[in-house]
């Protein structure tokens, strides 16, 4: 029997957050646009109360729509506070010491040699994993209008994989707090097809996969294909 149904789904795990509490975090549209969107309004008036159709807003840009109408919103399950002194962190997430959930990412993978305005990069890792039948495309959720940015990527899950974000830290910021319900990610589909968000109370093994469990790396198993060959 296939994993996934015949209309399609996106599964999630965790072995940490209960699947009760998870699924107050991964959120589909409308339920995923931001909370002033209902502050915009649809239509303006001139001084004699005559409708202005040539002025639109956000409420009527296809942009802006079609992304919340094809992405899960990923906020924070935790509260996370760290501080950052010397390249050293300290911190809290939740009620757990920061390491529990967060490491540094290794300056040598590629910010050292970036020459940018960013220090360093942590790795949040909520422990909960995804697996869809497409590549999911995490981008910054910037119309959430966060004080922080995330570094945007694809994942190719297939097989389960962890959903791991990527906070970039600047240069002399010595403090990050992030409140629980947060918007961490915009999880966008590569499909047209109509797909279920599926939600497993079954814990996992990473044993049970072939990947990092096992190798050092499973760059090309994740590998995509170069959609764009040739300009003409």
């Amino acid at each position: 029997m296939s994993l996934f149904k015949k209309n399609k789904s996106i599964i999630v795990r965790t072995n940490e957050i209960p699947i009760n509490i998870l699924k107050n975090f991964l959120l589909s549209f409308p339920n995923n646009i931001p909370s002033y969107f209902k502050n915009i309004p649809s239509k303006f008036m001139d001084r004699k109360k005559r409708l202005l159709r040539s002025q639109k807003t956000l409420r009527t840009c296809s942009g802006f729509v079609n992304l919340f109408k094809r992405s899960i919103l990923y906020n924070s399950p935790y509260d996370i506070e760290l501080f950052i002194d010397d390249g050293k962190i300290t911190g809290t997430v939740g009620g757990s010491n920061w390491d529990k959930y967060i490491q540094y990412h290794p300056d040598w993978q590629f910010i050292k040699y970036a020459q940018s305005d960013w220090e360093m990069v942590i790795k949040f890792m909520p422990f909960c994993n995804l697996q869809s039948p497409y590549n999911l495309i995490i981008t910054n959720p910037w119309w959430h209008m966060n004080d922080f940015q995330i570094i945007p990527g694809i994942i190719n899950c297939k097989e389960p994989l962890d959903l791991n974000i990527f906070i970039p830290i600047k240069k002399g910021q010595n403090h990050l707090y992030i409140r629980q319900g947060t918007p961490l990610a915009y999880i966008n589909v590569e499909t047209d097809e109509q797909l279920d968000l599926v939600f497993k109370d079954e814990n996992y093994k990473y044993s049970d996969w072939m990947g990092l469990h096992y190798l050092f790396s499973n760059f090309k198993d994740k590998l995509v294909k170069n959609l764009i060959n040739k300009i003409i």
